[in-house]
């Protein structure tokens, strides 16, 4: 079955990294900064769930309380696509991610994916054969998680919600 209408939850770039993430020569310029961003997980395919699925995700993260995160990527790769990594392992992000598939697990949130991709932003879908090039770092506090709908072939997201995170501690 092909996805048509994946459900994610993402963190997007704020408008002063989108733009420095668009004036990358790698990236592919006809998709709109409006469309970067990062997945955090990936939970299902809203064509084929059943109409009660989204409004659980959506009361599991009602009562959702994580802390924001620190994102950062210095590098470009050419995977099957062209991405903005890190070599860095992202700790905080990673341990959000579990924390947040916990949580929805916890509260019963149907997750036929449930996964949670190494953090990265896609800049061009159709992978451009360079090499892995360093950068100079793009980074931000994710200071709230989205849950986006994803339509296949579209080119559109269509969001489905916002929840702000708690501001991090300053001493960890």
């Amino acid at each position: 079955m092909r996805a048509r209408n994946p459900l994610y939850i993402m963190a997007k770039p704020p408008p002063a990294q989108q733009a420095r993430i668009t004036a990358l020569p790698r990236n592919d310029p006809s998709r709109g900064p409006h469309l970067l961003h990062v997945t955090l997980a990936a939970l299902f395919d809203l064509h084929y769930a059943p109409p009660e699925w989204l409004p659980q995700v959506i009361a599991a993260l009602d009562s959702f309380d994580g802390p924001a995160f620190p994102l950062a990527f210095d590098r470009i790769e050419n995977r099957k696509a062209v991405t903005l990594r890190t070599r860095d392992p992202l700790a905080r992000a990673r341990a959000f991610q579990a924390a947040l598939i916990r949580h929805l697990i916890e509260h019963k949130a149907p997750l036929t994916l449930g996964t949670t991709p190494e953090p990265h932003v896609t800049i061009n879908y159709a992978g451009d054969r360079l090499r892995t090039q360093t950068m100079a770092p793009i980074g931000w506090t994710v200071d709230e998680i989205i849950l986006m709908e994803s339509v296949v072939g579209k080119t559109t997201h269509v969001e489905h919600g916002r929840w702000p995170l708690r501001p991090r501690d300053e001493g960890g």
